[in-house]
């Protein structure tokens, strides 16, 4: 590769480097990986070869599963394998609140929700990639996410200390990336990354006003830069002494190494399958856990009672309504913090649009019931033809009862078909369709 003479002269000086072994790697193809999303099922796909050292998830393959429906589904999440190593850090314990604060296109955001936490809240400040974010957590049938897209100090302006885990994986140099992205390579100079350190050392510091006491930040980037990395973490904790450096489930595994001072941990792509990281946790002090004002929620009569029919015919399970914003009723999270000023893509699951007298279910609701919450299915297998229409929004047979109809493939829900006259007419999102 034609790298920037000023980064290689870095990467030689850099303790720890083997600059060598380094500059040989760029030789080598990436690796490429996904991970399993086990809201939605444990399979492992066929294209799928050796685990990820430090993902029990993560699985490299051959082939091109994105173009398998089993992707549209989102049965599984496309992810470099290192990236991997931010949620596996963090520790998620079940019934935590989470916040991933720069969190498009949203591969550690999904990974976060595979770890249960009672509340997800998903936020990228630029609009346009908020919206690829929103359609990821959808995709993966993540039901607790609320997706937003703010600066994050209005971010901490608003709700102050109350999320147990807070994911910083902050907009970087990309360095560790170059093997994967020319347009990193391009865009390097030094004067970007002393540009992106200063951006970095902010968002953390709005990251410690949004971690609760006892809680925990993991900060991350994809570059080797020394400045963005420890040199942001060790003037934080000068500023922050209620913050310490924290061990991780991932600290031993083999080929990742301590960061230079012994401050996080690097990932290298000469000595582990995968690009550059860099991952460091950060534990708060304990303390009382603080209040906080939660999203009013309400639901329109009007809703309610579309809603409970479309249930009743529809459904073999229960599913909580307790939100309308606008004609969409949503299932939103009861930990959600008071979205009032803030700009919200999703405020949970939503569960359909109401209007005329009528009611959609939502394409996020198809992508987050299992087979057996459902009074009509057809499941359309992964390699055969039919699926492919199904994505190309044709119509299919169907011989069944007139009515809603979750479609799946290979067991695994991909979205809304309504039976009527023996005719499955396609409900597949026209914006999606292949």
């Amino acid at each position: 590769m034609n790298l920037p003479e000023a980064f290689k002269e870095k990467m030689r000086s850099l303790p720890g480097c083997d600059y060598d072994a380094f500059i040989a790697e760029y030789n080598r193809p990436s690796p490429l990986a996904l991970r399993i999303n086990t809201i939605k099922t444990r399979a492992v796909p066929v294209c799928c070869t050796d685990e990820v050292a430090w993902c029990p998830l993560g699985r490299y393959y051959v082939g091109a599963p994105g173009k398998s429906p089993l992707h549209e589904a989102g049965a599984y999440y496309i992810q470099e394998p290192s990236a991997m190593a931010v949620a596996e850090a963090a520790d998620i314990k079940e019934g935590e609140k989470v916040l991933d604060l720069c969190a498009a296109p949203g591969g550690k955001s999904t990974h976060a929700a595979c770890f249960s936490p009672s509340l997800l809240v998903s936020n990228e400040i630029v609009p346009s990639r908020a919206k690829v974010l929103a359609q990821n957590i959808e995709r993966c049938g993540i039901k607790n996410a609320a997706v937003t897209s703010e600066a994050p100090q209005k971010l901490a302006d608003k709700w102050g200390e109350i999320f147990d885990v807070v994911i910083a994986d902050v907009p970087c140099s990309g360095e560790g990336m170059f093997r994967r992205r020319e347009i990193a390579v391009e865009e390097w100079s030094e004067e970007n990354c002393a540009m992106c350190a200063v951006r970095s050392a902010d968002i953390i510091r709005q990251a410690a006003r949004l971690t609760a006491p006892g809680g925990r930040i993991i900060y991350s980037t994809c570059t080797f830069e020394r400045a963005e990395n420890e040199d942001v973490i060790e003037n934080f904790l000068r500023e922050h002494r209620e913050f310490s450096l924290s061990p991780t489930p991932i600290d031993d595994v083999p080929g990742i190494v301590r960061g230079i001072g012994g401050i996080g941990l690097r990932l290298y792509p000469h000595k582990v399958k995968g690009e550059g990281h860099f991952v460091c946790v950060l534990k708060k002090q304990s303390g009382a856990p603080l209040s906080y004002k939660t999203q009013k929620l309400a639901v329109q009569k009007d809703a309610v009672k579309l809603f409970e029919q479309f249930e009743k015919q529809t459904l073999n399970c229960n599913i909580e309504y307790n939100n309308t914003v606008g004609s969409t009723i949503y299932c939103t999270p009861r930990a959600c913090p008071d979205m009032s000023g803030i700009r919200c893509l999703r405020m949970g699951l939503p569960l359909g649009d109401f209007e005329r007298g009528r009611f959609i279910p939502h394409h996020s609701l198809a992508l987050a019931l299992k087979e057996e919450e459902v009074k009509r299915a057809i499941n359309l297998p992964s390699e055969e033809k039919a699926v492919l229409s199904y994505l190309h929004g044709e119509t299919l047979p169907a011989n069944l009862d007139d009515g809603w109809t979750l479609v799946l493939t290979d067991h695994i829900s991909l979205g809304w078909g309504k039976a009527v006259g023996g005719v499955l007419k396609n409900f597949y999102p026209k914006g999606l369709r292949k």
